[in-house]
């Protein structure tokens, strides 16, 4: 069987998502690094001028995700005590883009990623984060459709 030394779960604390982790446990062991990876996206507008600005309120939500985030991992760390899990939180503006960053940057051997399955139109105009993830990333990525 292969052996992954880091796998990069993206998690938005979804239903979609905890389908994600069950597979990143499924594939990894005890020495496997899985993290959980939240995004915080930011909102913006652009000015006449093209200035772009930010909504700040990103500590007050980054404190939120912590909070989250820490519990979650706890939880995991009761319910597989044999595996190894972390998190972090990045900021951007697309989710995509900052999951992508972030594997090359710490070199994640496997992206594992819940997808919500829209098809149409719905699909169409709200796109597709792990589909994004899938055509450009530099690893391996496993996308788990929703049931």
């Amino acid at each position: 069987m292969i052996h992954f030394n880091k796998i990069l779960c993206p998690y938005d604390l979804s239903d979609y998502a905890e389908e994600a982790i069950k597979y990143a446990v499924k594939l990894s062991d005890k020495n496997t690094e899985i993290v959980l990876l939240n995004v915080i996206q930011l909102p913006y507008i652009i000015d006449p001028n093209g200035f772009t600005y930010y909504d700040l309120k990103v500590d007050e939500l980054k404190n939120d995700f912590e909070k989250a985030m820490t519990e979650k991992v706890e939880n995991l760390k009761v319910k597989f005590p044999n595996h190894n899990f972390s998190y972090s939180i990045e900021v951007g503006s697309n989710p995509a883009d900052v999951v992508l960053n972030y594997q090359k940057k710490e070199n994640f051997e496997l992206i594992v990623i819940g997808s919500h399955g829209r098809k149409g139109i719905s699909r169409l105009l709200m796109g597709s984060v792990a589909e994004s993830i899938m055509r450009d990333a530099d690893c391996p990525v496993l996308i788990i459709k929703s049931k």
